[in-house]
């Protein structure tokens, strides 16, 4: 590209000053970095990345301003820049901001360039002249690459009914015989009242007669395990009558394990 003079000894330009030096805000701002000496292609770059990434944009017109910037998560790199010949900027980023994931932007997209550039620290490449939609999309998959590996977190409640046990964030709940029978009838009538007579005969059977409060006694043993900090989350009194199932409606899983 042509020798800009002008725009080759101007300093970085930092677009979100405040907001960069903030170690907060750059897992919401992602933070780019844009060494090209077109000034024109410069500011569009830049100017699209904050609007559609909400990025905190840093861009230089040369490679030595660029070296002389924070490592960024992502460095959008022309390599016809007026201070550095070819791959010498792509080396020498590299060497400097080993954490960074570098685009290189070129006019030069030849196969044999591009696994050249790769080979020598590239980890992706846009070639002139890029839709700024496309340079957006291979940035965006940059940043997915920074992004920790974060494994799912267990669902709350899980009720594998084949295995005839209530797992709590992963973790199966130390219940007795009856105290799982009086959660099976709750929880797979959600929303439904169930008076004390009906749930001792569930619980039970059909020929048992007096001693409702046992129910009670059961229900208050099953809330405290479900959930000892709010003992009312998920089973819910009718007063007068019974007891009412107000969780979530659980799937019933009958493979004999929890899933």
């Amino acid at each position: 590209m042509a020798f800009q003079p002008a725009l080759a000894t101007r300093p970085c330009h930092n677009s979100l000053m405040e907001a960069r030096e903030e170690p907060a805000t750059r897992a919401v701002h992602p933070a780019v970095l844009v060494i090209e000496d077109d000034g024109v292609i410069r500011k569009a770059v830049a100017r699209h990345l904050e609007e559609s990434l909400a990025a905190d944009v840093r861009s230089c017109a040369d490679l030595e301003a660029g070296l002389r910037a924070p490592s960024p998560d992502v460095i959008v790199l022309d390599l016809g820049l007026p201070d550095a010949d070819g791959l010498e900027a792509l080396v020498r980023l590299r060497h400097a901001m080993p954490s960074a994931l570098i685009l290189v932007a070129t006019a030069h997209g030849t196969l044999a360039d591009r696994v050249e550039g790769l080979r020598q620290g590239a980890d992706d490449y846009v070639v002139k002249p890029f839709s700024l939609l496309e340079l957006e999309a291979r940035v965006q998959a940059l940043l997915r690459r920074r992004l920790p590996a974060v494994a799912p977190e267990p669902a709350e409640l899980l009720w594998d009914e084949g295995a005839r046990h209530v797992l709590r964030q992963g973790e199966p709940l130390p219940l007795t015989p009856l105290e799982y029978l009086v959660f099976s009838a709750l929880a797979s009538r959600p929303g439904q009242a169930l008076s004390r007579p009906e749930l001792l005969r569930l619980v039970i059977g059909p020929n048992f007669y007096g001693y409702e409060r046992l129910i009670d006694v059961h229900v208050g043993h099953l809330r405290h395990k479900l959930c000892a900090s709010d003992a009312f989350r998920y089973i819910a009194t009718v007063r007068g009558y019974g007891y009412r199932w107000d969780g979530p409606e659980l799937r019933q899983e009958g493979s004999g394990r929890a899933r």
